[in-house]
């Protein structure tokens, strides 16, 4: 993918971040961000596109097709802020949630078991991407 075609899924995806951030601070841009590049490869899954799958590691498994952006968003961080175990009574994230340093927050999602997937790297994964392409400028308010 191009840095123009790059820019402009992260532009389609900052939008929406921002906005619910604003709106309801679950979780902070960058993340939504790196966890919407790193989870449909740049928009290049094509069920990403079509019905707007972005987080596929979700551990409830629920991947409904959602008719923007925003949207997809807005059900993901409903799940970060209530996904919890049948015996839990508080929700894994309580950490995550308004946290304002994305660092702290990824190790929170990390310590959670978020992503449901086998990669021991992914903490540095999505860090990673909010480094290489400063997505933490999103994150001011």
């Amino acid at each position: 993918m191009t840095y123009m075609g790059k820019q402009r899924f992260i532009n389609d995806i900052a939008d929406a971040a921002v906005r619910d951030w604003k709106e309801r601070h679950i979780c902070l841009p960058s993340i939504v961000i790196a966890l919407a590049i790193e989870g449909s490869k740049w928009g290049g899954r094509p069920e990403a596109i079509f019905r707007n799958e972005l987080f596929p590691h979700r551990r409830d498994g629920c991947m409904e097709k959602h008719d923007s952006f925003i949207a997809v968003i807005r059900s993901h961080n409903n799940y970060l802020a209530t996904w919890r175990e049948m015996e839990q009574s508080a929700p894994n994230w309580r950490g995550l949630i308004g946290q304002k340093h994305y660092i702290l927050a990824i190790q929170y999602l990390q310590d959670a078991e978020y992503p449901y997937c086998d990669e021991a790297d992914f903490e540095r994964n999505i860090v990673g991407i909010i480094e290489e392409y400063g997505l933490n400028e999103y994150d001011t308010e």
